[in-house]
């Protein structure tokens, strides 16, 4: 099989056999060059709503996200660069639209068709004289009249698939995304795909009528937005340079691009794509890769027509890869389609589940507009072999327009009849960053266990390495290049959120941990990206008995032993999964990476699970839950250096505070917690605080400063205080929580080791001091090794949907940004937190603190409800196992030699 390029809208097969077919399984003669775009008659996707309903939302919160995330990223990431210059590196042209638009030059077809916006006439007042949708009306006949001109120009190209533009501003996909472009540009092939029925288009204007249609992300070309509300306007009028508005409107509107982009390509296999942006008579384009958006300055598309139109006539004439899709990704061929259909009918255990929700959606419509199949092309770099997978729906889509960009699929191997775990991603081009299927090799020649085996990967070519291009047209020193590449993994693993009961979830992380170590032993390698999607479930089935086992996947931003020796203060972007960063890296974000980081990182996944999956004392009270999962895990604020930090009650909890949760009705995960805690409480306090300083931002360190020059407490700072907070804590303060008087409390009358201190811990309070627990795996080998050995694990599985954060509607997602609630424009600070202080302590013990938190909210969620969902039927590793395991892990610490 080969794969070529075309200018047809993607690389399709060249194989005869290799040809597509309608998804109602009749052959119809189609073009191998528009094969990639087109899309079924199905009734079921051209019964388009006339008004978004609630069966085609995207949940608000995520909508919320994403614009949010991209708005952020606009601000972040967004250059301007001179028209001229962008259009020669962009859209150069290949000759044919320096002919103009006049009548004189065109076919005499053409000669009385508009190429010019003469009637669109804005008066000068704040106040629009026209209505966004008055002005579809007016920009669509002239931008198709260019491209049926181009059309006519390439007649003689029997391969040539034609561009049309749709005015899709108020019809939603029927999907799960309700946010329309205004206007969508796609290929004539996929017209099927934007189609609406009379009935949807009967009270549409006569003159919007002829190009109204519905949104469909997977086969839009580019998006373009319009506004005529000066408070909308969202990119500044400066031909200068790009001068962002920075009022609520503008952000939405930046929010909205963004959205766009960020669908269209996490839906499409796109190297970048075009976007263009009008507000009332001025036009900008821009491009977007992984790297950075570039936008040519505003220009006035009614006094100079020519500029603007000459962007669609070049986009009209480019091939496929010059429009920005991936030559190395094609539709399915039918013959590929049923081959997977024969192998999904077999069992497949636990992912079978997974496997459907992959591929059920691209079965049920064929080549449909929402997750279409399609062949992709993997590179080995050692072999320089090529093989070719099977996808449809990615598992892990990428709500971001910049950075690695991960895409995670279910993907069904052509050569080997089997599913495997497909990774498409943008690595950095860097020496400093390994490229993970040299990681992989790494590890498995040193025996590495509990890590994934490696199908194939390498760099994506097509036919020349695919590489970011944006970067080029910017001075910017800290943009670097971004490589395409993606990796195949034999395994195909559950999320550790499948887990079933509290004792597989520490089991499938002492597993991962268990790879960790080892990795770091015997493969001098760290990780540096420790969390909760990064640790997946595997099972084997011999003779019908079912093995569960953890691993460690995602090694893409590790590092070797031997680059972490220089040990330096950077200003490098942090790497990690914000809600799993340490408290450390948080609050001193130019320190040098450690073995600790990445351990207390395992902390916090356990912590998470339980929060999020586990019976504990926040539930039933949404807004306590809500604030202290933000404040926890979410929190983030921007330096003027640019240095992000945050998560100052994670500090907290890390230094001598406790976890602001208890766990319910699970003796066990509540015994291993509050020891894991204990673990990070006497790591913080070997900390020299004074000589972490430095590794603050110079701004921060300087405010700090000058406080203490006024007198003042460095604890009103946002970073953690310079005090010495080891010697004001109590014994008692080692106790994560104890015993209260509650009926439903199933720890009463339980003795609590928690209390008993280690010989560091032994001394005076004003001399004591901690020891560095986490800067080797050995005491978490330990803990876990002991916990898996409990017999008093809570046995009932959790339900399968269990998921309470699900329910939280002001959870601040926009990880690594400034801090925005959903609910509420509050800071972090201005919330109340629900986490423990010193003098909170006493209240907190006798549990008053969160039965006031409770009254103050006024909302109750009933735990019954959550637990009448119903019942995950899956594998469930026996005590035994686990305990063997649990063996297995304390021998294993005895021969840690970190």
């Amino acid at each position: 099989m080969s794969l070529s390029e075309t200018n047809g809208g993607s690389a399709v097969p060249t194989d005869p056999e290799l040809q597509p077919t309608s998804p109602t399984g009749t052959e119809r003669p189609l073009t191998p060059q528009r094969s990639h775009l087109e899309v079924p008659t199905d009734p079921k996707l051209q019964a388009t709503p006339s008004k978004v309903t609630n069966t085609t939302l995207r949940n608000f919160k995520d909508n919320a996200q994403y614009r949010i995330v991209g708005q952020e990223e606009m601000v972040s990431s967004t250059y301007q660069e001179d028209l001229e210059k962008w259009f020669s590196k962009w859209l150069p042209g290949n000759g044919g639209e320096e002919l103009g638009f006049d009548p004189k030059d065109l076919p005499e077809e053409f000669q009385n068709k508009p190429f010019n916006f003469n009637t669109i006439q804005f008066n000068p007042s704040d106040k629009s004289n026209y209505t966004e949708k008055e002005l579809y009306s007016l920009l669509c006949p002239v931008i198709q009249n260019v491209f049926d001109l181009v059309a006519y120009r390439s007649a003689a190209d029997p391969s040539y698939d034609a561009l049309q533009i749709k005015d899709t501003s108020a019809w939603s996909e029927a999907s799960d995304c309700a946010q329309c472009p205004d206007l969508s540009v796609h290929k004539a092939s996929a017209a099927q795909a934007f189609h609406l029925d009379d009935d949807s288009k009967a009270n549409v204007a006569a003159a919007r009528k002829p190009f109204v249609g519905r949104t469909a992300y997977s086969w839009t070309l580019l998006p373009g937005e319009v506004k005529v509300d000066k408070s909308q306007e969202g990119f500044g009028l400066n031909e200068d340079e790009l001068d962002l508005p920075d009022t609520k409107n503008a952000c939405g509107t930046r929010g909205q691009v963004a959205e766009y982009i960020i669908e269209v390509l996490s839906r499409q296999h796109r190297r970048f794509t075009f976007a263009f942006y009008i507000y009332r008579n001025f036009a900008r384009f821009l491009v977007v890769d992984r790297v950075a958006a570039v936008m040519t300055p505003p220009f006035d598309y009614v006094k100079d027509p020519k500029t603007f139109l000459k962007f669609f006539y070049r986009l009209a004439r480019a091939d496929a890869p010059a429009q920005g899709y991936d030559p190395t990704v094609a539709l399915a061929s039918p013959a590929s389609i049923t081959m997977l259909k024969e192998h999904m009918a077999r069992d497949h255990g636990s992912i079978e589940t997974l496997i459907h929700d992959a591929m059920n959606d691209a079965i049920l419509y064929g080549t449909s507009s929402i997750w279409p199949f399609y062949t992709v092309e993997v590179h080995d770099n050692e072999s320089d072999e090529k093989s070719y997978f099977l996808i449809g729906k990615p598992q892990t889509p990428c709500p971001s327009m910049f950075g690695r960009a991960t895409k995670g699929f279910i993907a069904f191997d052509l050569a080997q009849h089997n599913f495997v775990w497909l990774k498409d991603s943008w690595r950095l081009a860097s020496e400093h960053y390994h490229p993970e299927w040299e990681v992989y090799r790494k590890l498995h020649e040193k025996n590495v266990e509990n890590i994934a085996t490696m199908r194939c990967g390498g760099d994506v070519h097509g036919p020349k390495l695919q590489c970011t291009l944006t970067q080029e047209s910017i001075t910017d020193c800290r943009l670097k290049s971004r490589i395409h590449c993606r990796l195949v993994l034999n395994e195909v693993g559950r999320p550790l959120k499948t887990h079933q009961t509290s004792c597989d979830l520490i089991f499938i992380v002492a597993c991962a941990f268990k790879a960790h170590s080892q990795a770091w032993r015997k493969a001098k390698v760290l990780h540096r990206d420790v969390s909760d999607n990064n640790i997946m479930i595997t099972e084997t089935i011999v003779d019908g008995e079912v093995t569960l086992t953890g691993i460690l996947i995602d090694w893409d931003l590790c590092k070797y032993r031997e680059q972490l020796k220089v040990r330096v203060a950077t200003n490098e972007n942090r790497s990690g999964t914000w809600q799993f960063i340490s408290a450390l890296r948080l609050q001193y974000p130019m320190k040098f990476y450690e073995l600790a980081d990445d351990v207390e990182s395992f902390v916090h996944v356990i912590n998470w699970c339980a929060l999020r999956y586990h019976q504990h004392s926040l539930l039933g009270m949404p807004k306590s839950l809500s604030a202290y999962v933000n404040d926890m895990f979410f929190d983030c604020t921007a330096s003027p250096e640019g240095l992000l930090y945050g998560c100052l009650t994670k500090w907290r909890a890390m230094a001598g505070d406790g976890i602001g949760f208890k766990i319910r009705h699970d003796k066990a995960l509540k015994k291993v917690i509050n020891k894991l805690v204990r673990v990070c409480h006497s790591h913080y306090r070997s900390l020299n605080l004074d000589e972490l300083q430095k590794f603050q931002p110079a701004s921060v360190r300087e405010a700090q400063e000058q406080k203490k020059a006024q007198a003042q407490t460095v604890s009103d700072s946002s970073f953690p205080p310079r005090l010495n907070f080891r010697a004001a804590l109590p014994d008692s303060a080692l106790d994560e929580e104890s015993d209260d008087d509650d009926a439903d409390d199933d720890d009463e009358g339980e003795s609590d080791d928690d209390n008993e201190s280690d010989s560091s811990d032994s001394q005076p309070d004003s001399r004591r001091r901690g020891r560095p627990k986490l800067a080797k795996h050995k005491y978490v080998h330990e803990i876990l090794a002991d916990a898996l050995q409990r017999d008093d694990w809570n046995p009932e599985p959790k339900p399968l949907d269990r998921d309470h954060f699900a329910k939280l509607l002001d959870l601040n997602f926009t990880v690594g940004r400034r801090t925005v609630t959903g609910t509420k424009d509050m800071t972090s600070s201005q919330r109340k937190r629900p986490g423990p202080t010193h003098s909170s302590r006493k209240k907190r013990k006798t549990g008053a603190s969160q039965k006031t938190a409770h009254a103050v909210s006024g909302e109750h969620t009933s735990s019954a409800q959550l637990d009448a969902l119903p019942e995950e039927d899956d594998a469930v590793a026996s005590l035994e196992e686990l305990a063997q395991v649990g063996t297995d892990l304390a021998a294993h610490s005895e021969e840690d030699a970190d």
